[in-house]
């Protein structure tokens, strides 16, 4: 891991006619480097010249990333992805099923777009999969994977750690668990994850541990719904609102997938073991090294396995790592297995894949409670979509609604303020309004113009 601004620059002083004799064909020259660390080229020469000379072949993932507002370089293996400690996941498109980590494998099967597959080996650019309803195995490239948002993945130990009989410090110790062993915890404690290793069941220390709580910026709760995520804590999750939530109870989560835990430190600077970093631009390529006449061995780029690029939104847009930096005043969605849905923060969003929200203009920079059916309406403040939130129009008549608070409380309110939507069964819906004087609920059946009030 090496800070891009302090890369060693090797300097290679090649004379002019040297130069004019390995670039002979500038059409297809290639440059090559004197190391895969080196910021500038030591020359060119031809594709061809080099795969005759070619000595070997590397894969190299690398994370351009900033960390304590710094910019580094980081090998793929000292950073762990969302994906990576994911247990199933779904194909982005369709791909083919290939029988070895290598881009020139023969292909086992073709999989379609959203394949649902259990991931059994991860690597830092290739992965080895399962089918989920079949025994049929094998290897894709890391990025050809989505995350399922009802998955709650595996626990990885990013340093060894002792399996022990009891859960505290001071229990004998079983056995040694390698770093970066992939675990299903059979129960997960304050301070420690029962789990089975081998053929040992015992307790290994949580801190010791990376899971997708650690990626998660969304977190489904069977009783609270999508919460927003800061952080994990041990066995709990901190939400953006300031509450404790057991993992235990969590049954999804939506992660940032810019996000990068470091899992092997340089020796020497930058983000230590465990640190959050941002990945502003994954990298990944197939290095040839050749055999060059008056140069020795040479690095050059066989090939572009690029990951992505993270796109700058729009300013309608804004990502979900972002928006979880503001104050969220209302959010909702479909369902547990569903990401698309509504937040109110500093304006009203709807977001299709729980990763990048656009701004929907018509609420302005307003914030108002969000709600969304089991029946598929959308609600936005006084508003309703049957769209999936494309457009919108009002469902509350607050004439309507005052003649029935004053009927219930033989007083005419001074003030009506929606603050909060609740679906109901049966198609109805409940609303709180603030009358400055009390907090009034009213139900109703969706799309009708009467309203009860509920007093208990």
């Amino acid at each position: 891991m090496r800070s891009v601004l302090s890369l060693s620059l090797p300097l290679l002083f090649i004379v002019p006619s040297s130069w004019a004799a390995l670039a002979t064909d500038a059409g297809s020259a290639v440059s090559f480097y004197r190391n895969k660390n080196s910021l500038f080229p030591s020359g060119q020469v031809s594709r061809t010249n080099l795969e005759n000379k070619l000595v070997r072949s590397e894969t190299e993932v690398a994370y351009r990333s900033t960390w304590d507002k710094k910019e580094y370089v980081m090998q793929g293996d000292q950073i762990l992805r969302d994906i990576q400690v994911a247990r199933f996941a779904e194909t982005k498109t369709a791909t083919p099923l290939l029988s070895l980590n290598r881009s020139d494998a023969s292909a086992v099967k073709n999989l379609p777009a959203k394949a649902s597959l259990e991931i059994l080996v991860v690597e830092d650019f290739w992965v080895r999969v399962k089918e989920k309803d079949s025994k049929v195995e094998g290897w894709l490239p890391l990025q050809a994977l989505q995350n399922r948002h009802d998955d709650l993945g595996i626990y990885t130990n990013i340093i060894d750690t002792y399996l022990r009989k009891d859960p505290n410090v001071a229990s004998r110790a079983l056995t040694t668990i390698p770093r970066l062993r992939r675990v299903i915890p059979l129960e997960i404690t304050k301070s420690f994850l029962k789990l089975q290793y081998g053929n040992q069941i015992g307790y290994a220390d949580i801190t010791h541990f990376v899971s997708r709580a650690d990626f998660a910026s969304l977190a489904y709760h069977p009783k609270k719904s999508w919460m927003a995520v800061l952080y994990r804590n041990n066995d709990v999750i901190i939400t953006q609102k300031g509450e404790t939530v057991p993992l235990k109870e969590v049954l999804g989560f939506v992660t940032n997938s810019h996000r990068g835990i470091v899992i092997r430190p340089d020796s020497s600077y930058g983000p230590p073991l465990r640190a959050r970093v941002e990945i502003l631009k994954p990298e990944a390529h197939i290095w040839g090294i050749s055999q060059i006449d008056g140069h020795g061995e040479v690095w050059w780029k066989k090939k572009n396995l690029l990951i992505e690029e993270i796109e700058a939104p729009s300013k309608s847009t804004v990502s979900t790592d972002s928006l979880m930096k503001r104050e969220i005043y209302s959010i909702a969605f479909e369902n547990k297995n569903s990401v698309r849905g509504l937040v109110s923060s500093e304006g009203v969003y709807r977001t299709e894949d729980g990763l990048t929200w656009t701004q929907i203009s018509l609420f302005g920079k307003q914030n108002y409670p969000v709600s969304i059916h089991p029946n598929g309406t959308w609600f936005v403040g006084s508003y309703k979509s049957t769209n999936q939130g494309k457009s919108f129009e009002p469902f509350i008549r607050w004439d309507n609604i005052a003649q029935a608070i004053e009927s219930a409380y033989h007083s005419n309110p001074k003030i009506m303020r929606l603050t909060q939507i609740e679906a109901l069964p049966n198609s109805r819906i409940l609303i709180h309004v603030d009358t400055g004087a009390k907090q009034v609920k009213l139900r109703s059946l969706i799309g009708d113009l009467h309203w009860d009030v509920i007093k208990n």
